[in-house]
């Protein structure tokens, strides 16, 4: 059933096709019709900041105008749902820890073993992640674990960097990690301490965009457990194919539940 949400621009179905259509080339993500008066919505936000005065203008300044890709970036940001907490999931991590990490330690003892958390939104896996392992041990030593991080969201990187997160984060956390990996604010807000950090790597990327993978190495292991739900099978079928040529033989995918 769609969902009944008003915007103060008209638009057509036509204009909603559009804008859907090229959200997906850009992206891989599929807006449904039961989303469209969301979705549209969060595009009148932007059409609004740029001054512009319909749906149809801000069609045609994404498509052609020089500034494009930045305005995709914007518009990433405020379309994506960036909701995540600590520990979500946990048992898959605690399997990492203690079953999967030890074993690719065994078998190359002398090797940085590479994590990718793709999707990662404002950083609360990639973090998580970080704090099992070094409670294991794993930031130590030849076979220490380095943890790279993605969104497409230029918004949800910044936050992931600055490692800053209100109590909704916590909601599963464990208050004894909670004391050992965070610093307490005035606010009532926690930072992340620099030795979780140092594990970390965070960058904006859209994982569509082949070419821009380039840079990244090899890996052991892939989280992507939240983001390939809002793709249609095709851009399921690219983002998968791009994990498997950065991962190594007979290593690691996690998905979500």
């Amino acid at each position: 059933m769609q969902l009944q949400i008003t915007t103060q621009l008209p638009y057509t179905q036509e204009d909603f096709k559009l804008l859907r259509d090229a959200i997906y080339n850009y992206s891989g993500i599929y807006i449904s019709n039961d989303y469209q008066g969301i979705f549209m919505r969060r595009l009148e936000r932007r059409i609004l900041a740029l001054a512009m005065d319909s749906f149809n203008e801000y069609y045609y300044y994404l498509k052609y105008h020089p500034d494009n890709h930045e305005e995709y970036r914007k518009l990433m940001d405020a379309i994506t749902i960036k909701e995540t907490y600590f520990f979500r999931e946990v048992d898959q991590m605690k399997t990492l820890v203690n079953e999967i990490i030890p074993a690719i330690r065994r078998e190359k003892p002398f090797e940085t073993i590479k994590i990718w958390s793709a999707g990662c939104a404002t950083g609360e896996e990639p973090y998580t992640i970080a704090m099992l392992c070094i409670e294991k041990g794993y930031h130590l030593g030849n076979a220490r674990v380095e943890i790279f991080a993605n969104d497409i969201s230029q918004e949800a990187i910044q936050k992931a960097k600055q490692g800053v997160y209100k109590q909704t984060s916590f909601r599963s956390t464990d208050p004894a990690y909670l004391q050992r990996f965070f610093t307490a604010n005035d606010d009532g807000t926690h930072r992340v301490r620099d030795e979780v950090k140092e594990l970390l790597n965070f960058f904006c990327i859209n994982l569509l965009e082949k070419n821009r993978l380039t840079f990244l190495p090899i890996f052991d292991i892939i989280f992507c457990r939240n983001l390939i739900i809002y793709f249609d099978d095709e851009s399921k079928r690219k983002v998968i194919e791009s994990f498997y040529h950065k991962l190594y033989p007979k290593r690691y995918l996690f998905l979500g539940h």
